[in-house]
């Protein structure tokens, strides 16, 4: 638009896999390369304004061994998709303005940068580093306004800068700082959050503002200690995740990206490996919102090379990951070593020394990074997993708090593992999963405070490379369905959190059963975090009990024999005579009164069918947002079973299909993907399947806004 003109422009790629070649009205701009972290064109000189103009980007996303992570697609256990698959911003400035973190290219500058070199409940102080390019042909004089603005968008306090002068075509970064009263601390258990909002005034006229949020917080770490935030101890019991769904790949809407982190929240957990890369902007907004740790990775996984390029690409990777990143309140640590790599100490050193000038010398920055008995230079080592069937050690940094970054899969055979479990596997094989994360997560609190906390390998089902298809390894499925893991975990969860998170807090109790003929009624096992579980079936009290207590034998007892015994909420396990088919009820108490309850059902034959939405925490929002819809079937009595009939799914309105229309459902659910068109109003959601000659269908209206 002539409207624009006058004004710098530009148009930044969040994520584009991998190599770009870019050309504007058949000029060539350049070549910009990774499919993880953003990168910004300048349009301002280069487009005519008030005519039509043409972008054309060539993207190839072939394997290239000096991009990380570089090695082929066909040896890579995840994929890495293709095209332009995050979003696009068209940014319109004056041509006095705030810069972009990435593209003013900047060691520890550019755009916003915040710090907090003092933090605690009675007084926290705020740094803050703006970075201001002036691109008109003449001086500049203007002032820079910080307003801190608390959750209802009230003043908390401000700051104004005297008067300052750039040339023609200068830049140059601007220190503040703010003083807090009485912070609202950031903390998994209460992420409070601020917006610092950043005003360039030329005289009394604004030209440019940016919003930035951020959680005022402290980390510190020490092998005596542990992990403290805010100066409180805390242990992490977290997890990895993939950001792939099915049949759309990484291309996940930004709400689709917060129901990924909200379910994890849910399930009790506090931190998340991004393993093996920066992931979208938008799930570490959720983070920051919904109080998850981050370690944050570079691209990388099992594979080196020593080309001068590679090597370039991954230490601009450590950059850019971190410039983009860095005021998040949610990271922890940052990851700059290649995963599963091992290459000499002078490398890890080289990349720990690129991270660290891009913090300054500015508190809360630790880095993290495999060690492998080959001393680097990490703050917060991995412990080293030498096949020794789960004895963590960390020889490499015996005076370093360490991080457990994967658990309960290679334990028990890594690509043969029982802990791979898809959701159709039936209970026996579910229960040995929840049982294999439960003893693994329980061995390692041994090494706590010096082991700052464990990871799962992984929260969510993955498509593992080209070839090998659907592993089950996570505690929910692909489409992002709970397994019996999943509710051990949410046992754990602590009684209150902050009432902003009151889904990931308080009573719980969950019957890890179907309850069918193919039960172990001698070993029936019910999750909570309550004081007692009492147990009826078909109305009949059979015993309370106190949770698990003792030791139990595990696969090896190498591994010092207890599955329960370091854990606050252990499970409860009720030996019950026989199968009687029925309904089985959990009630949990605490002080002697219920306070939580559960129930399963013996299934009947598929007679109903009942659509569900997978909201997870955020609504179903037209323009684009991706939804995973449900179509249970039910038994006549409203109980889920376990058919594996086909199902055919449609839609009435502004919606598109992003799966296959008809599919077999897994245990009883059938899993689709819509995508919302741009419209508000209703949409018909409808689906059928037959059963026994006849057809059943169910419908959901749901309403856009």
């Amino acid at each position: 638009d002539s409207k624009y003109k006058g004004k710098h422009l530009s148009l930044e790629f969040e994520g584009v896999m991998q190599v770009s070649d870019v050309w504007i009205n058949d000029k060539y701009i350049g070549r910009f390369t990774g499919g993880y972290l953003p990168f910004e064109i300048d349009l301002t000189d280069k487009v005519v304004y008030g005519r039509k103009n043409t972008i054309l980007l060539k993207v190839n996303n072939k394997a290239n061994p000096v991009v990380p992570p570089g090695k082929p697609v066909a040896k890579l256990d995840f994929i890495y998709y293709s095209g332009i698959y995050r979003d696009v911003w068209l940014h319109v400035q004056d041509e006095l303005h705030i810069t972009n973190s990435i593209s003013a290219n900047k060691v520890a500058g550019g755009g916003i940068f915040v710090s907090y070199p003092v933090v605690s409940k009675a007084r926290s102080t705020v740094d803050i580093q703006t970075h201001v390019a002036n691109q008109y042909q003449q001086a500049k004089q203007f002032t820079i306004e910080q307003e801190l603005l608390d959750s209802k968008g009230h003043i908390v306090t401000s700051t104004k800068s005297p008067i300052y002068r750039l040339k023609p075509n200068e830049d140059k970064a601007y220190q503040q700082q703010i003083e807090v009263r009485n912070p609202a601390l950031w903390h998994p258990d209460h992420p409070n959050l601020y917006t610092l909002k950043t005003i360039i005034k030329v005289g009394t006229k604004q030209v440019d503002e940016k919003l930035t949020r951020i959680g005022i917080r402290s980390f510190d770490i020490s092998s005596e200690k542990g992990l403290l935030i805010n100066g409180e101890p805390f242990n992490i019991s977290g997890t990895n995740r993939h950001q792939n769904y099915p049949y759309i790949g990484n291309a996940i809407s930004d709400n689709a990206t917060y129901r990924d982190a909200w379910l994890i929240k849910a399930a009790g957990m506090n931190a998340v490996r991004s393993a093996h890369y920066p992931p979208d902007p938008s799930f570490l907004d959720a983070a920051d919102e919904l109080g998850i740790l981050i370690i944050n990775c570079i691209p990388g996984w099992q594979y080196l090379n020593k080309n001068p390029a590679f090597v370039h690409h991954s230490m601009q990777d450590i950059r850019q990951m971190i410039r983009r990143d860095r005021n998040h309140a949610s990271i922890l640590l940052w990851e700059v070593s290649i995963n599963e790599v091992y290459p000499p100490a002078d490398f890890r050193c080289k990349q720990v020394a690129v991270a660290r000038s891009e913090f300054g010398n500015r508190r809360n920055f630790f880095t993290s990074g495999d060690s492998y008995f080959t001393k680097a230079c990490y703050d917060v080592p991995y412990d080293d997993w030498n096949g020794d069937h789960g004895d963590r050690n960390n020889t490499t940094y015996p005076n370093n708090a360490f991080l457990i970054r994967e658990y309960g899969d290679y334990e028990f055979g890594g690509g043969s593992s029982s802990s791979r479990q898809l959701r159709g596997a039936g209970e026996r094989k579910l229960l040995q999963q929840a049982w294999n994360l439960q003893w693994a997560h329980n061995k390692n609190r041994k090494y706590a405070p010096r082991a700052i906390g464990d990871l799962t390998w992984a929260f969510y089902d993955g498509l593992a490379g080209v070839v090998v298809g659907i592993e089950g390894w996570g505690v929910a499925d692909l489409f992002r369905i709970p397994k019996f893991s999943y509710y051990f975990f949410k046992s754990q969860q602590p009684e209150h959190l902050s009432p902003m998170l009151s889904f990931a807090s308080g009573p719980m109790v969950r019957i890890a059963s179907d309850w069918n003929a193919a039960s172990d009624p001698s070993k029936l096992i019910v999750y909570s975090n309550c004081e007692k579980v009492e147990l009826l079936i078909n109305g009949k009290t059979v015993q309370r009990l106190a949770p698990d207590n003792g030791p139990q034998t595990g696969p090896n007892k190498s591994f010092d024999g207890g599955n329960a015994n370091r854990l606050e909420h252990p499970p409860f396990t009720f030996k019950i005579s026989g199968f009687d088919p029925g309904t089985v009820k959990a009630v949990g108490y605490v002080k002697g009164k219920p306070v939580a309850k559960d129930s399963v059902t013996t299934a009947g034959a598929f007679r109903q069918l009942k659509i569900e939405l997978a909201t997870h925490g955020r609504n179903w929002e037209k323009g684009g947002d991706i939804m995973i819809v449900y179509a249970k079937l039910l038994d006549q009595k409203g109980q889920l079973t376990a058919s594996k009939q086909r199902v055919t799914f449609k839609i009435k309105g502004d919606a598109s299909l992003m799966s296959p229309a008809t599919v077999n459902a897994e245990a009883g659910i059938a899993s689709f993907l819509v995508r919302s068109g741009d419209s508000k109003g209703r949409l018909e959601l409808s689906a059928v399947a037959a059963a026994e000659g006849i057809n059943v269908k169910g419908d959901l209206k749901v309403n856009f806004k």
